[in-house]
């Protein structure tokens, strides 16, 4: 996110275009200031600046400003990094040349100011002066030198550079010779310097010229430069002294770059400067926003945390349904072998049973022995209930009887039976069965042994003449009464037989109840719970 604000400023549509008064020069002297303001251009100081986002930049965190200054000065910061202002740095020179007798130059050294001098304060004539001192060779066959005070070094260069006090001295053996001072000819007690350059009129004279000497260059099109007649010299080195205050800066277009930035916020101020340095107060900012990077943000790591565990659960999940599979395929494995042996047993022993039975009945007609007619109706009974005991099997081994309704009509039908053989009165109250409800081959297993052993203990030890069996199904729990209408029991005598504890272990392994209970009209109940 990009934000444009301005402080004092007219701004266009799209850019940032700044009108500002005329250059205040009041610091210069009179002449100075009078020079200024008939300076040919000088108008054209006041062209605004803009600073701008460039929209290029792949990486929130690594953007780029565009900064245009048109001609004016500026400073620059980023609010929430920088601590201090940073303006665009350029130089002027102090030029010696050095010349042959035809005038060919034969060395050029250069001392070049940028940036804003120590003490610096707006003022040139209050501000503070570096003093500058250097000693150098004089190249052979130079038979001149020429100085030049220049705003030359780089078109871009805006702003005062002020020489005051040069002093120049050659030595030649042990003696020395004084050839400026103070910026006259001890011999020729006149200026030596001319106004050159592009634009000469920007090269100012101080007012103890030529003591002091000024370049102020407001135009990024031209240069100005003060420079000295040639003077003679036939030495081995010179000594140049000088005090110098300057501030320079550039009015060329700048991009500026920033890596990495932290995630926050930040708002990049470009301040406008007048000409000597000053700021004017107007400023223009562009505020971006760096994003927290995926890596450093809480929700993405929570999202990380939510995948995994979402992989965890459908990678386990996915196990659970692969050994539930399993699971299922062997169960129907073993109930596709019941059903085998079911269907087998009733197909060949029943068969062969069915034989023996009604061999034994032809036999038993054709005997006129008492004694082996009693052996062959033996026989016959012992087979018809081996048969019925093979039926019970077959319906106990078939996957086909695996629901309530099945379960509920083979135990009515064992009651019936047992009744019938016992010569006891059988009562059956039944719940209908609306729905389908599938039952486990364990829980039907446990349910009719359980039903079979409570029946045969009422025949067998009830002394009673009538069994009722109740068979209730409330709220997904199964309950199966058995009652007769004999003698009951004796809590101070019951012994706990096989019977007994056979019915509870069953009732248990299917998280069910088994209670015994003598009724006070007489005779005994056995209940049996357990959920489906």
């Amino acid at each position: 996110m990009v934000k444009h604000h301005d402080k004092g400023l007219a701004l266009g549509i799209r850019r940032h275009v700044l009108y500002k008064q005329p250059l205040n020069v009041k610091f210069l002297s009179p002449l100075l200031l009078l020079f200024v303001a008939n300076l040919p251009g000088a108008e054209e100081v006041t062209n605004g600046f803009r600073v701008e986002i460039n929209e290029t930049a792949e990486d929130p965190a690594s953007p780029t400003f565009d900064i245009h200054p048109g001609n004016n000065r500026v400073r620059y910061r980023l609010n929430g990094l920088d601590s201090k202002w940073v303006e665009n740095a350029d130089e002027m020179n102090l030029v010696v040349r050095f010349l042959t007798t035809n005038g060919n130059h034969l060395k050029r050294l250069a001392f070049g100011v940028s940036g804003q001098s120590p003490g610096w304060n707006g003022d040139p004539n209050s501000s503070s002066l570096i003093a500058r001192e250097t000693t150098v060779a004089i190249p052979p066959d130079t038979t001149e030198i020429q100085f030049l005070i220049t705003s030359s070094g780089s078109p871009q260069a805006l702003g005062i550079y002020l020489v005051k006090d040069l002093k120049v001295t050659q030595r030649k053996g042990g003696e020395e010779e004084a050839l400026m001072i103070n910026g006259m000819s001890p011999k020729w007690k006149r200026p030596l310097w001319n106004q050159s350059g592009t634009h000469p009129s920007m090269a100012l004279k101080g007012a103890d010229f030529p003591r002091s000497l000024f370049v102020l260059d407001t135009d990024l099109s031209s240069h100005a430069d003060w420079g000295s007649e040639p003077i003679s010299v036939d030495g081995d080195n010179l000594t140049i002294s000088w005090s110098e205050a300057y501030s320079i800066g550039a009015g060329k277009h700048r991009a500026v770059d920033y890596e990495r930035l932290p995630p926050g916020t930040y708002s990049l101020e470009v301040e406008e400067l007048q000409i000597n340095g000053i700021p004017t107060g107007r400023i223009q900012s562009v505020t971006i926003n760096v994003p927290r990077p995926l890596l450093h943000s809480w929700w993405f790591w929570l999202l990380c945390l939510a995948a995994l565990a979402l992989a965890i659960y459908l990678f386990i999940r996915s196990q659970v349904n692969r050994r539930v599979r399993r699971a299922v395929r062997h169960t129907r494995l073993i109930e596709d072998e019941r059903l085998r042996i079911a269907m087998d047993l009733h197909d060949d022993i029943g068969t062969r049973l069915s034989q023996i039975s009604l061999a034994g009945s032809h036999a038993e007609m054709k005997s006129n022995d008492p004694d082996s007619k009693e052996s062959f109706q033996q026989i016959t009974r012992l087979t018809g209930d081996l048969a019925a005991s093979l039926s019970e099997t077959v319906w106990m081994l078939s996957p086909k009887n695996n629901d309530l309704e099945s379960l509920i009509i083979f135990l009515s039908r064992i009651a019936s039976e047992l009744c019938r053989a016992g010569e006891f009165r059988c009562r059956i109250d039944a719940d209908p069965i609306d729905e389908e409800i599938k039952i486990t081959q364990e829980f039907r297993h446990h349910f009719v042994l359980s039903a079979k052993e409570a029946l045969n203990n009422a025949l067998k030890h009830s002394g009673g003449s009538e069994i009722r069996l109740v068979i209730e199904l409330n709220e997904g729990v199964l309950t199966v009464t058995v009652s007769d209408d004999g003698e009951g029991f004796d809590d101070a005598k019951v012994v706990s037989g096989n019977g007994l504890k056979s019915l509870e272990k069953r009732m248990t392994d299917l998280n069910g109840s088994l209670s015994l209970k003598r009724l006070t009209s007489g005779g005994t109940t056995i209940l049996m719970k357990a959920p489906l």
